[in-house]
């Protein structure tokens, strides 16, 4: 019987983020994406940008969709509310993968949110700018990772409502998402481009966090990993259910003898 897997874009992204990687799982799993709210179709509508009515979003879909039970895939800002997600509704995520994760840990990238979550009152588009450029700092001379990263995040977050990317703001600033993941006891793959410095600033502490976590970094990647070199990305997660799979099947026949 085929496993299903959510896929969970991060800020300014929309559905479409995962699409090369639902169309290559489509084949052994049931796959699945939808826009965070105030994204993709929810641009427009009036919404609260709150971290419990995007749980609340997750609990919706599973319904909708008749999901009992899935991995969940989430990148960046989006392993907020995968990560609460699982830890409220345990029976319901066989596992986690997060690309470009972070957490509530003092870090040069929560000084940057730290910084802009005091001057959000500033001009939007310009408060955007000065923050896409603080958030995808370059990595040296020559680095088109930051580059590309910065250039998106502005064009796309320019779409959004104004509130949208200041509350993410306050939420990685006040909510204890590293609390939560150490209550995890489900399989956690954690992925991060090799040239996202900032990010991985925050996970210092990441083993004592999550100790039974796989860890891995994709080599000439920024934040977004999985979209600068799919295949890359779509190996270790393949990698990554497969062993949790025979885990699975390796347990089952033990419980089964004794």
């Amino acid at each position: 019987m085929k496993e299903t897997i959510i896929f969970i874009h991060g800020l300014t992204g929309t559905k479409r983020a995962f699409k090369k990687q639902m169309d290559y799982f489509n084949s052994k799993f049931y796959t699945y994406s939808y826009d965070l709210l105030g994204h993709g179709e929810h641009i427009g509508k009036d919404i609260e940008f709150t971290l419990e009515n995007l749980v609340k979003q997750l609990e919706d879909f599973y319904e909708q969709n008749g999901i009992q039970e899935a991995h969940l895939c989430s990148l960046s800002y989006g392993c907020y509310p995968s990560a609460i997600f699982a830890n409220k509704w345990k029976n319901k995520v066989k596992s986690l993968c997060f690309i470009g994760g972070h957490y509530n840990a003092p870090s040069q990238l929560f000084e940057v949110f730290q910084h802009y979550w005091e001057i959000r009152d500033e001009d939007y588009p310009s408060w955007l700018q000065n923050y896409s450029n603080d958030i995808y700092p370059k990595e040296s001379v020559i680095d088109p990772y930051s580059t590309i990263s910065k250039k998106i995040y502005y064009k796309y977050g320019l779409e959004l409502d104004h509130h949208v990317l200041k509350e993410s703001l306050q939420h990685r600033l006040h909510y204890d998402l590293r609390s939560v993941l150490t209550h995890l006891t489900i399989p956690v793959l954690w992925v991060m481009g090799e040239q996202d410095s900032l990010y991985k600033s925050t996970l210092t502490e990441l083993k004592q966090v999550i100790p039974h976590v796989i860890y891995r970094e994709i080599k000439h990647a920024g934040h977004a990993a999985n979209l600068f070199r799919p295949n890359c990305f779509r190996k270790m997660y393949e990698t990554f259910l497969g062993e949790h799979r025979i885990e699975k099947v390796n347990q089952y026949r033990i419980d089964h003898v004794i």
